[in-house]
């Protein structure tokens, strides 16, 4: 099943390919075909138990687990609205921190006030404050060694947890105020998330500031839409299996959100 969460629509930015799927860059059509595929071979043995053991992304797994489990079908659903409404939570924050991040390396801000606006969507101790003003000064300092795990540090992923997703972002911050911004063209092969290449290619291309904030906006706001509709898709349709539906019933409710 996983090759389906791989379909993603092509782009011009140099990226290197996933090796998970992610059900917020896939296409609805995948996750359609993905839940699917699983109801034509859901009767066969240990079908589901690996899909357990090979699924890695957080909500499908998570449904996963209501469909073994001897909840009924109101409480899988319960579940999952609770569990889809604090992923899109946590999705909207990270992508309002890489826009942040973004808009600031289009006016050449100060990091330390990119950190503060951070700040206002996951609040942090000052001592904290300070360690990822370091850990990203340090990383610029460093990046230019032959050994240096540029991967790990300028990768920028919605997956990652909040602190360090900030202090990846920090990184670019302050790289921007050293180098020309074409130059963080190099950059885009380690970054996992679409939205912030997208951004940053924007930058790099020299577009103005509000024609960047203006695109941004847009582009979150499809972006949320959208995996709320591929969650809530997911949902019905393991709702589904586990009541038994036929295959033709499951293709109708598919239906409803192509």
């Amino acid at each position: 099943m996983k090759k389906f969460f791989l379909l993603k629509k092509e782009y011009s930015i140099k990226q290197r390919p996933a090796k998970d799927f992610d059900l917020v860059e896939m296409p609805l059509e995948g996750v359609v075909v993905y839940w699917l595929s699983l109801a034509k071979i859901f009767s066969r043995r240990n079908v589901l138990e690996d899909e357990l053991n090979l699924t890695t992304e957080p909500y499908i797994k998570f449904l996963l687990k209501l469909l073994k489990s001897k909840l009924d079908a109101k409480q899988c659903l319960e579940l999952a609205k609770v569990k889809r409404n604090n992923f899109l939570e946590d999705l909207e924050k990270k992508l309002t921190l890489m826009s942040i991040s973004i808009l600031g390396m289009a006016t050449r801000e100060n990091p330390q006030k990119v950190l503060i606006r951070f700040i206002s969507k996951y609040p942090l101790s000052l001592i904290y404050e300070q360690k990822i003003i370091q850990a990203a000064k340090e990383v610029v300092a460093n990046i230019h060694l032959s050994n240096f795990k540029k991967e790990r540090f300028l990768n920028i992923d919605h997956r990652m947890d909040p602190e360090k997703l900030m202090i990846n972002l920090m990184v670019y911050n302050f790289l921007e105020r050293r180098v020309e911004h074409d130059k963080l063209r190099d950059c885009l092969e380690y970054v996992r998330s679409l939205y912030f290449a997208e951004g940053l290619s924007l930058i790099v291309d020299g577009f103005e500031y509000d024609f960047v904030k203006y695109r941004l906006n847009l582009q979150k706001k499809e972006i949320i839409f959208h995996t709320r509709n591929k969650m809530k898709v997911s949902a019905e349709l393991c709702v589904g299996l586990k009541k038994g539906f036929s295959y033709d019933d499951l293709s109708l409710i598919a239906q409803a959100y192509l």
